[in-house]
Parts: structure tokens; C-alpha cells; sequence
């Protein structure tokens, strides 16, 4: 059985989708890949030139892609040299990787037949560690981003059993100390209204940016078109949740600038939504001056999972091809905001997800 992005093995998701839409989307998702990296052989280094900022690198860029049935993170340096499988001792599933400014990696584990965990390792992938174990109809956590004082993990989280085909009764995002690995939590609310997704910390540790999904009236929970995606901050103690993004945007998978100064997200964020068009926005972190910085068209390529490489010049993004999220290739490639200027940067696999750079 194949793996969607967004999906734990066994815990139902919140939007969770019927038995058949589910079946069906995974059966796509396999046939479309044709057998993605398993026929892909070791990536070879690139000859292609890179943005001055983003060739001078010297850190690990890490990225998912499917290995057989499962998604598994890769290291790289940028240039694509040195591409291989990190955690290869931890079965299951191995995902959403973010890199602390101290040389440290978290990411999400899902071992088969089980809910995720979050874990923690040195940014080459070795001494890997749980940090947070998930129990079944009690929490599982979602989404590890660092700290910019690399000393606390922000995390989304479920909380409490859930019922068939619906989702716990609370969505939350909890802070792990990372030293005494104790969680305290900034948000909650019941899962009817919507689900917290992908928090990121902004520069000076005050704030997260995240983004809320929520479905139709109808189907709450379930995957479509009419679904909706905005983008919220939040100050860590909880307060001043604030609203930057309309709904009807369907912006999500957000972003804070380096320097603070701007943050960026991408509409219909994959995962949430398997079709639909998949732009760059970048606004201030009030809100204000909301603007698109890629203009691929209802017809061109898709952009996700968008992130500011550490200086803050460009920007690591996954395009897909085409709109629809499942059908290979889907590449990393890197955006200049100044110029709106976009190159490849990895491309020998079929399909790449959450691209992000050590610091």
C-alpha cells in the first residue's frame, strides 16, 4: 500500500476521506508513479549552475521520497552529491525533516502498523533518538520545527480517541522541551473547526506561523475542492492568534524569512489538496502587502512546499509538473524573489517532498 503525504499508518487523519476515496486516491497514487525511485537508480551529481547563495552551501539539504512502499528521508548537499537514505534502521515511514541551527535534525516516524513519533538526530543522520512517543487514542504529534535557540520543538497534535471515520476531539499545537521532553500547549480547539498545520517559528522566537485546513459544511473532514486553507501567527504563550490570509486563498505549508521581515506560504498546499493550482505568496508578517511571487497559471506547473534557504535569498520549492500532485516528476528547484527567477536544483528522482536546508 502506498503512503500519502499528510497521512498517518494507522491514526485516522482529521480530513479523513471515505474507505473507497481513500483506496482509490492510493491505487492512483501507485499506478501514476510507475514505480517511482524504486527504478530510479543512485542520483548523480548535477553539472547545472546554482544561485551564488545557494551553490556556497555547505550543509546537508534534506528531502522525502518513496523508497518501495514507503517515504524516507534523503540527504544531500546541494549539487546532489552524497544522496542517500538517512534512518535506515527505523522501518516504517521517515518524514518532514527541519534542520535546528546547532547541527540537529528532527522528523517524524511512522513505523508500520503504528502511529507517528518525533524524533531527533545529528543533522548527518546518525544518533537518532525519539523525543516524543504518539499513543493511539491519546496524541500523536505532527510537524517538528525548531526552535531558533535549538532548545524547543513546535509540533501539531491530536488529542484523543477517534471515532470511525472521524477525527479525535481536539487539534492542537504543543511546544516540546526538547531537554526535559515535557509539551505544553499554545492552541486548542475542537477538531470540527479546523486542523493546525506545519508550524514554523519566527526569527526572534515570539511567534509561529501556521496554517488552519478545513472542509466543506458538508464534509468537514474530507479532501475537496471546496475545501480551505489559511494562514495564522500566534505568539507562544498563546496569545494573539491573528488571521493573515482569507480562506478562498487556500494558502498553507508557511514560512518565516530569515530576517523576519516576510512570510511566504503556497496555495492549495499538496496533501490537502491532490488537484489544483500551486502559487508562491509572500506577505509581511502582519498580513499586509500580499503578493505572488510565481504566476504558473492554471495550466503550468505547481509549486509546494516552499522554504527560505538560510540567508533568506532564495527559496527551496517542490514543482510539480503538472496540477495534479500525484503524477510524477515532481522536482526541487529554487526561486530568486528579487528577480522571480526559478532553476532546478535536484531532479534525477521522480518525486521529491519538504526540501530544506541546514543552516
Amino acid at each position: 500500500m502506498c503512503k500519502l503525504e499528510g497521512m498517518y499508518a494507522l491514526a485516522p487523519r482529521a480530513r479523513l476521506r471515505t474507505a473507497v476515496v481513500l483506496c482509490a486516491l492510493l491505487l492512483a497514487a501507485a499506478c501514476s508513479r510507475g514505480g517511482g525511485d524504486r527504478d530510479a537508480g543512485a542520483p548523480t551529481q548535477t553539472t547545472r549552475p546554482l544561485p551564488a547563495s545557494l551553490a556556497a552551501a555547505n550543509g546537508w539539504l534534506a528531502y522525502s521520497t518513496f523508497v518501495g512502499l514507503d517515504d524516507r528521508i534523503h540527504l544531500a548537499r546541494v549539487d546532489g552529491s552524497q544522496d542517500h537514505q538517512a534512518f535506515t534502521e527505523l522501518p516504517g515511514d521517515a518524514i518532514r525533516a527541519d534542520f535546528s541551527r546547532d547541527g540537529k535534525l528532527a522528523f517524524e516516524h511512522r513505523p508500520p502498523a503504528n502511529i507517528s513519533d518525533v524524533w531527533v538526530a545529528n543533522a548527518d543522520g546518525t544518533g537518532a533518538h525519539v523525543i516524543a512517543k504518539g499513543e493511539f487514542g491519546k496524541v500523536v504529534r505532527g510537524f517538528p520545527a525548531w526552535s531558533p535557540d535549538s532548545k524547543s520543538l513546535a509540533t501539531t497534535a491530536e488529542l484523543g480517541r477517534p471515532y470511525e471515520l472521524k477525527p479525535p476531539p481536539v487539534f492542537a499545537i504543543g511546544i516540546i522541551d526538547v531537554a526535559t521532553q515535557k509539551v505544553r500547549y499554545i492552541l486548542k480547539h475542537p477538531s470540527r473547526q479546523w486542523q493546525p498545520m506545519l508550524p514554523r517559528w519566527s526569527p526572534d522566537g515570539r511567534k509561529l506561523v501556521f496554517y488552519g485546513w478545513r472542509g466543506p459544511k458538508d464534509h468537514p473532514f474530507e479532501e475537496s475542492p471546496d475545501a480551505e486553507a489559511a494562514v495564522f501567527t500566534v505568539n507562544v504563550d498563546g496569545s494573539g492568534l491573528k488571521l493573515l490570509t482569507p480562506w478562498k486563498l487556500r494558502c498553507g505549508d508557511p514560512d518565516w524569512s530569515p530576517d523576519g521581515s516576510a512570510i511566504i506560504c503556497t496555495t492549495h498546499p499538496a496533501g490537502d489538496f491532490q488537484i489544483g493550482q500551486g502559487e508562491i505568496y509572500a506577505m509581511k508578517p502582519d498580513g499586509s502587502q500580499l503578493r505572488a511571487l510565481t504566476n504558473n497559471g492554471p495550466n503550468g506547473p505547481r509549486a509546494a512546499h516552499a522554504r527560505f534557504t538560510p540567508d533568506g535569498k532564495a527559496i527551496l520549492y517542490v514543482r510539480a509538473a503538472t496540477q495534479d500532485w500525484k503524477a510524477p516528476p515532481r522536482h526541487v528547484y529554487v526561486l530568486d524573489p528579487a528577480t522571480g527567477q526559478q532553476m532546478p536544483v535536484l531532479t534525477n528522482r521522480n518525486t521529491y517532498t519538504r526540501p530544506v536546508l541546514q543552516p
